[in-house]
């Protein structure tokens, strides 16, 4: 028997079961001056803040790259992976494989794997740990979730692959978990009596919880007797519900949104998907109005390979506080790269029943677009996106026929983290003054936007945007925004200047 404060043995201490998982949906501006140009912004610090690691973390990543360094011999696949073992007191049996170690332990392996405990036993040859008390598990393993666990009473087989610890806390890349208990298997994880976060108060402001909570990397998580729950009030409950973590989700915002502006009064919307077959979703917008009462959306969507179509009935709005009502609409688009250049196209189809202010009408839309890739010029922090479209709109209301050209180009100059400006110019051969509906149409056939983003603190960032009608040189519309960070949620708040309206925003947020 030997005993040392620091040995090299074989095989990683706890295996990691999970692979990266999807953010939130990003975040879309409503504007009416192109202020969307600059989304990219809060998406980059909403993904900064996510993805932001810990001193620990980074901590873990130089002494995996260190103990890398030192190593006597390349790693090859089919062996052991190569750790530290760090402690007050260690006591290794070559012949049986039974090891003990306490006081401050640590075990470290090559590939950026830590176990902290006071107490751990096991045998490397059964390849299985065990601690009695309380452990902290931190991974940082390249192309793997970055993992930080707390939780107690733990069995583990690093060769298996499976284990369990109970009344655990912690991270698991985007989301902050609690489990009652917790087993690991090398394809899932399963979750008994837990929840689900990405709000890290210690009473967080939202969370999602369940009686058992399945995580399958990089394809879904399962949760069966599903509770909604805003601080310590659950807000609806649901027997199953399924969250799509593959890398092309939508991963839709879980919980609502609530809001206010001079038209629509104090409003809230959610959104809920059904899993209907492979590729097809049932949706439903509910979306209540203080001024309106409810005023939903339901539908079908299927995607695949470019196409998606949809079948959908009910209340929109738009950016101008348009509406109309559908009822119901069949929406058809497909896009792909233009061979190998650097293009994109898309065809688009919409055909269903319109209807506004007394208004019925059969409304059909076809259309072709063609995009180049965003154009990056001098430093590259000045870049330029462009378009052109051609599209026909028909009304069976009037017989009417809208069709034409349209195109736009517009330009964008990062100045660094505190500012960012842009400049755009539109051409749209459909409008409001030759379109039947007012809905998602422009003002008027020319237009130029032109906008700033200021960021006056880390949580604080506000926008000017400004259009101008190119037909009569006059500015229509100037647009005011504040983004304020919460802790776990964010508001936006929209000053409309020249027609002294306002919109609140107000929602959780991925952080």
């Amino acid at each position: 028997m030997r005993k040392t404060g620091k040995y090299f043995v074989a095989a990683g201490l706890l295996a990691a079961l999970f692979t990266p998982m999807q953010a939130e949906a990003g975040y879309s501006a409503d504007t009416n001056t192109s202020a969307n140009i600059l989304d990219y912004i809060e998406n980059n610090r909403r993904n900064e803040r996510e993805n932001r690691l810990t001193d620990e973390q980074l901590q873990l990543m130089e002494d995996a790259k260190e103990m890398t360094a030192h190593l006597r011999k390349p790693i090859k696949p089919e062996e052991p992976v190569p750790l530290a073992v760090e402690g007050d007191d260690m006591y290794y049996d070559e012949v049986t494989g039974d090891v003990y170690a306490r006081g401050d332990v640590r075990v470290t392996s090559v590939d950026a794997r830590r176990f902290e405990s006071e107490e751990v036993k096991g045998n490397l040859k059964s390849e299985e740990v065990q601690v009695d008390g309380k452990a902290h598990m931190l991974q940082m393993t390249p192309g793997q979730m970055r993992t930080t666990l707390d939780g107690y009473r733990v069995i583990y087989n690093y060769g298996k692959k499976t284990g369990k610890m109970e009344e655990v806390k912690g991270k698991v890349d985007h989301y902050y978990i609690y489990g009652r208990r917790i087993e690991f298997y090398p394809e899932k994880m399963i979750v008994y009596d837990g929840w689900q976060t990405k709000c890290g108060a210690k009473t967080p402001d939202y969370r999602l919880s369940g009686d058992v909570i399945e995580i399958y990397p990089e394809h879904e998580i399962l949760i069966y007797q599903a509770k909604y729950w805003i601080k310590n009030k659950i807000v609806y409950s649901r027997d199953f519900y399924r969250i799509d973590i593959s890398p092309d989700a939508k991963n839709e915002q879980q919980f609502p949104r609530v809001g206010y502006n001079n038209s629509d009064g104090v409003w809230i919307k959610q959104r809920l998907e059904f899993d209907i077959a492979r590729r097809v979703d049932a949706f439903a917008d509910i979306k209540y109005y203080t001024k309106h009462q409810f005023r939903n959306v339901y539908g079908l969507e299927w995607r695949n390979a470019g196409s998606y179509a949809t079948v959908q009935y009910g209340y929109y709005e738009d950016s101008d506080d348009n509406w109309i009502e559908k009822q119901p609409t069949f929406i058809y688009s497909y896009g792909h790269q233009l061979g190998k250049l650097p293009f994109s196209y898309s065809l688009n189809f919409e055909g269903g029943r319109w209807s506004n202010k007394g208004i019925d009408s059969t409304h059909t839309y076809y259309g072709v677009s063609l995009s180049p890739y965003t154009i990056k010029l001098g430093s590259r922090s000045w870049w330029m996106n462009m378009g052109v479209s051609y599209g026909i709109t028909r009304e069976s209301y009037n017989h009417s026929e809208v069709r034409g050209f349209s195109y736009n180009a517009t330009m964008v100059k990062d100045f660094g983290q505190m500012l960012a400006a842009y400049v755009g110019y539109y051409y749209s051969a459909s409008n409001k003054r030759n379109s039947l509906f007012a809905y998602n149409t422009d003002d008027y056939a020319r237009h130029l936007d032109y906008g700033i983003s200021v960021a006056v603190s880390p949580r604080d960032r506000v926008v000017f945007g400004q259009r101008m009608d190119l037909g009569t040189n006059t500015v229509r519309d100037i647009d005011y925004y504040w983004f304020h960070d919460m802790h776990c949620a964010q508001i936006v708040l929209r000053y409309r200047a020249k027609r002294d309206s306002w919109h609140v925003t107000w929602a959780f947020t991925p952080w």
